[in-house]
């Protein structure tokens, strides 16, 4: 079970919610969602947000699940506009086919420029 499944699924149990109404509320069947808890589907886009809702998460919740999320993914997805200059689709391809060969050090510098520091 990955780091996600287990907090949905505590996240569940803690809210009394059988896995088929929560479910029928996220509007996936019951299979998949046991798969996903379990790990053998991935997280679709905006899943964890999506629970946060229904769970009624505060946003130190919410950003949790979504960093249990995040250690639980394989694969991510940059989306670009249609509108987005060549410049950025070469960049966000450079860091996708670059990225398991950056060193820890430049991993760390990219980090602090999203989140707002410098490099």
């Amino acid at each position: 079970m990955t780091p996600f499944g287990k907090a949905v699924r505590h996240l569940r149990i803690e809210h009394e919610m059988l896995l088929g109404s929560m479910a029928d509320s996220l509007s996936v069947s019951s299979s998949y969602l046991s798969q996903i808890e379990s790990g053998k589907k991935p997280i679709p886009p905006g899943f964890a947000d999506r629970v946060a809702a229904l769970m009624r998460l505060d946003m130190i919740a919410a950003a949790k699940l979504r960093q249990e999320a995040a250690l639980s993914m394989a694969e991510f997805k940059i989306q670009i506009a249609d509108s987005a200059p060549a410049s950025d689709r070469i960049l966000a391809g450079e860091l996708a086919h670059e990225f398991a060969r950056l060193t820890p050090e430049a991993k760390d510098g990219i980090a602090k420029l999203l989140r707002g520091g410098s490099k």
